[in-house]
């Protein structure tokens, strides 16, 4: 199996919680014999799409604008799987992600067709509505925070544009750096693992290995107490150090 993974986090690979998902699962794919292309978006020179719609009739399929993003065609064409892994930054994916996701309407048609009574267009290629893995992360520890991003997916999904296969969430990821969690940390990571593995192995992602990945670390009250806390310890840090150069 060959795997594309594109990774859509601003954040560089040790910091990044959405990485470190990212990263446990594809070693876990790697385990089970999968090619891994790994996509890190930081690294591309992307523009912005500029709804000039060249690519639908001057050149179909092919991009007016001059920069990386042809290569990354080229390895989203190879694939036979599609890992999309972005935090949620303000209640949706990051500008970074949504950016590539934009430039990928080269694989789209110009034209109109029905699906479910709604309008949508049909694909220039057929796998480009390959199967897709989300993986996402959020600040926030309820799962609902997700629900937007899901049945924007899902809508996606339901238009013809994609195939998901699953989708991994994580919330309260922050807090996955403190202390206290070092174990449920490593015990979610694990899981992570074992997901890529049961997928290219068995085609599916257990229920229980899911259940792991997405467990509560605290209740609600205690979140909002401790993380109130500490943004108010970091905004009391710069204040002082503010005042020292002074």
């Amino acid at each position: 199996m060959k795997i594309a993974a594109v990774y859509g986090s601003p954040r560089r690979g040790k910091i990044s919680k959405t990485y470190w998902l990212l990263d446990a699962f594809l070693a876990g794919c790697r385990d089970e014999g999968a090619k891994i292309q790994l996509i890190n978006l930081n690294e591309y020179d992307i523009k912005f799409c500029t709804g000039c719609y060249t690519c639908w009739t001057k050149t179909p399929g092919k991009c007016a604008l001059k920069d990386d993003m042809p290569k990354i065609i080229e390895i989203l064409k190879e694939a036979d799987l599609e890992v999309w892994a972005f935090p949620m930054y303000f209640f949706g994916p990051t500008a970074l992600f949504k950016n590539f996701l934009d430039r990928t309407m080269i694989f789209a048609e110009p034209f109109f067709e029905i699906k479910d009574g709604i309008c949508t267009h049909p694909m220039r290629y057929e796998e480009k509505s390959k199967d897709k893995i989300i993986i996402s992360v959020c600040g926030f520890p309820e799962m609902d925070h997700f629900k937007p991003i899901h049945e924007w997916l899902k809508f996606m999904e339901g238009r013809g544009l994609l195939n998901i296969k699953a989708e991994i969430y994580r919330p309260a990821a922050e807090f996955l750096v403190a202390p206290p969690f070092k174990a449920k940390k490593e015990e979610i990571l694990e899981a992570t693992r074992r997901a890529g593995q049961e997928y290219v192995r068995d085609g599916i992602i257990k229920e229980e290995t899911m259940r792991i990945i997405t467990q509560d670390l605290m209740d609600q009250e205690a979140f909002i107490r401790e993380g109130n806390k500490y943004w108010q310890w970091e905004i009391d840090r710069w204040e002082a150090k503010r005042k020292e150069n002074l």
